[in-house]
């Protein structure tokens, strides 16, 4: 704590120092804007009318330029003075007393240090016959305002040691108290407890509300360990299922008299449970890599048109046998992405949309650029349809609907295909369709490298 106050003292003294430096800077500023059309009016009527002029002028303007505390000088190339202003408060100085610290500088502005509080800020223009003219202002209003506010800095941090290093005492243990409590709660939901909570007060202050945010952490941390549980269970359901049936099988050819067909089948049956598992077991590891953000995608610019003939080329037997019309329309777009990843979660899609469109059914495939230059990919189907209520759950890992437990599938389809599209920074969502049925839309941009 004492150290926190140290560093918050010093980064205080060091802003205000800042702001004083920033302030000193700003009003040396603004005062040469004040007197800079005058050097410029007097260059440039020495210059063009001469130096009689010039010093008629400064006659004329002498009274004005002494209250105003304006110095001006005018000097000969021999060094000798020919006209001298200085301002009503620098009266008693001498002549000498207005040396330049370098008189070789001209057409900028350098400080005469003066042996008084204040100080002559000077601009020097040198004429081409040799003349040279000064022209500043004193520096007594600006050392006025920043002296005046160094005053009041010091009663300021003055104010900062007795008040925050009395109250920061006072209110540590208060402070603290929170804090203390949440780390409490962290050991023992880190020693198993997860129904640990960090208590709340009334005040709704800062920590408090750190302290809602940890416990909604916390509650979701729980659902989501109560859903792994869950979705382990069904996952080990559907694999002890097939692993029973293979262990059967290949049981009954090893006790019984089987003919070499007979166990060529029960080995080609064994081999399709193998194969389904292993689409389990791949698909699991695909959504998880894209959950995470460590799916590797191979990028390339293809036809999002080609993409979807192949695609359709690919399903039209088991649309044809199943008395389904598939059709695409796409327009000539190319697209920067992952192909294999692509045509793979548009196969599930399409598949999907074959499995639960009956006979006499429709499903089509399109593309086209939508808003903001991205890419539409759609399925649509005149198939069961899915209630809105539940659009949101499709993609939940082993998920499936009620309707559609009567087909085949392991309910990873829709969540990969969701997973592919976030890994491409896109979208998936899922409409009714015009006749019916559904409709899930993608929508990707069209560069993702």
């Amino acid at each position: 704590m004492a150290a926190y106050f140290v560093l918050f003292f010093v980064s205080t003294i060091l802003l205000f120092s800042f702001s004083l430096f920033l302030l000193d800077t700003g009003i040396c500023k603004v005062e040469r804007e004040r007197i800079r059309p005058k050097i410029y009016a007097y260059i440039q009527q020495g210059s063009k009318q001469g130096l009689n002029t010039l010093l008629s002028t400064l006659s004329s303007d002498h009274g004005n330029n002494k209250v105003n505390d304006i110095y001006i000088r005018l000097v000969d190339p021999e060094g000798m003075t020919l006209w001298l202003t200085v301002p009503k408060q620098l009266d008693e100085l001498a002549s000498d007393d207005f040396a330049p610290s370098d008189p070789e500088i001209f057409n900028d502005w350098q400080i005469y240090d003066l042996p008084t509080q204040n100080d002559v800020d000077v601009f020097s223009h040198k004429f081409e016959d040799g003349y040279r003219l000064y022209v500043g202002r004193t520096t007594e209003r600006q050392e006025v305002l920043v002296e005046t506010l160094s005053s009041i800095f010091v009663f300021i941090v003055l104010g900062i040691v007795l008040i925050g290093g009395g109250g920061g005492a006072v209110l540590a243990y208060q402070v603290l108290r929170p804090l203390r409590n949440l780390t409490t709660t962290v050991k023992e939901v880190s020693e198993g407890d997860m129904t640990s909570r960090v208590p709340v007060s009334n005040h709704k202050g800062e920590l408090d509300e750190l302290a809602e945010l940890v416990n909604d952490m916390l509650q979701r941390i729980e659902t989501l360990v109560i859903a792994m549980r869950d979705a382990l269970d069904n996952l080990g359901h559907d694999l002890r299922t097939p692993l029973t049936r293979m262990k059967t099988r290949i049981e009954r050819a090893l006790l019984e008299q089987t003919s070499y067909e007979e166990q060529r089948e029960t080995l080609i049956e064994c081999s399709e449970e193998i194969e389904r598992i292993n689409s389990l077991i791949t698909m699991l590891m695909d959504i998880a890599e894209a959950e995470t953000g460590q799916m590797r995608l191979n990028y390339e610019t293809f036809s999002a048109k080609n993409l979807l003939h192949d695609l359709v080329e690919y399903y039209e037997i088991i649309a044809d046998d199943k008395g389904i019309t598939l059709s695409y329309e796409a327009e000539d777009i190319s697209i920067t992405a992952d192909r294999h990843r692509l045509a793979q979660a548009l196969g599930n899609l399409a598949d999907n949309a074959l499995k639960y469109t009956p006979e006499g059914g429709s499903v089509s495939l399109w593309a086209k650029v939508g808003k903001g230059n991205v890419l539409e990919i759609a399925v649509t189907d005149t198939g069961i349809g899915i209630p809105v209520e539940e659009r949101e759950r499709v993609f939940d890992k082993l998920y499936r609907l009620d309707k559609s437990r009567s087909e085949k599938g392991i309910g990873l389809g829709l969540s990969l295909v969701k997973a592919v599209v976030s890994a491409h920074h896109g979208e998936i969502t899922i409409i009714d369709g015009e006749k019916g049925g559904s409709t899930f839309l993608i929508t990707l941009p069209r560069t993702m490298m």
